[in-house]
């Protein structure tokens, strides 16, 4: 894809990855929140579309708040608010709840199985803070008997607070569904059906939106299979990124996020 400037008469929106993106290691990616605040300057509608599943929504905006960015808590999109609205359509199924203590909170309202009784749902989502190898094969029989897989996110790993990866939900969900030979329900990216849903809180079609993250399977080929313009920054995952010719990608690349204010003409 071209990297000759874009028009902001065509792109109204941004769906801005978060970890990665505007931070990294603990540390605020350089410039992220003067940018932030000229894109809202320019009229640019932002999303902040996160696979975070081991914090709530209002937790992954009070880490942003705590790193001072400019962001309202309705800005921020992540796969539980995905996830709870799929289970409010099906008010009397029971589920099965592999998640974060804090996180499976948020499903308070939810059905749950009784030990007897095989559940509608497993929802598998990350659960580091209380590892259990019995939570996931408990899961992986009820699914075996009929339970649908629902996971939360597709990241196969993701990069802790020292840049080391650590395996992330989608692993474990891709290799109970190997096992069980199921096709599981992604709630999070790269799932098509999440980025829809993100230009539904944009209020903007995809041709209208670009997507801004460092993560080629989940941002990137995501975005693009949702038909979303994307850009790559070479922080966070894509520090090492290998680069190929313009000619033989669909997306743009730039060196960190701040730089996407060079692609636009104002």
């Amino acid at each position: 894809m071209s990297e000759s400037k874009l028009n902001l008469d065509s792109i109204k929106g941004l769906l801005i990855d978060i970890n990665g993106t505007l931070y990294f290691k603990d540390e605020i990616i350089p410039n992220s929140i003067e940018t932030i605040q000229r894109l809202e300057e320019l009229g640019v509608s932002l999303i902040y579309l996160t696979n975070t599943d081991s914090k709530t929504p209002y937790q992954v905006w009070k880490t942003l708040k705590k790193f001072t960015f400019p962001i309202k808590q309705r800005q921020v999109f992540t796969p539980i608010i995905a996830l709870k609205r799929y289970l409010k359509q099906y008010p009397k199924k029971k589920s099965y709840f592999i998640l974060s203590k804090q996180v499976e909170k948020e499903f308070e309202e939810f059905p749950r199985v009784k030990e007897s009784e095989i559940p509608d749902f497993v929802v598998l989502g990350d659960f580091r803070d209380d590892w259990d190898i019995h939570r996931l094969n408990k899961g992986f029989k009820y699914i075996l008997n009929g339970a649908r897989l629902l996971g939360t996110q597709g990241n196969k790993y993701f990069l802790d607070n020292k840049g080391e990866p650590v395996l992330d939900t989608g692993a474990f969900t891709s290799m109970i569904a190997n096992i069980a030979k199921i096709e599981p329900k992604i709630f999070g990216k790269p799932a098509k059906s999440y980025f829809e849903l993100a230009l539904n809180a944009l209020q903007l079609r995809n041709d209208q939106v670009l997507l801004i993250g460092d993560d080629i399977e989940s941002d990137i080929k995501g975005a693009i299979n949702a038909g979303i313009q994307s850009i790559l920054v070479k922080t966070g995952k894509a520090e090492s990124f290998k680069q190929i010719s313009p000619n033989a990608r669909d997306f743009i690349i730039i060196d960190s996020f701040p730089h996407i204010l060079d692609l636009f003409s104002y």
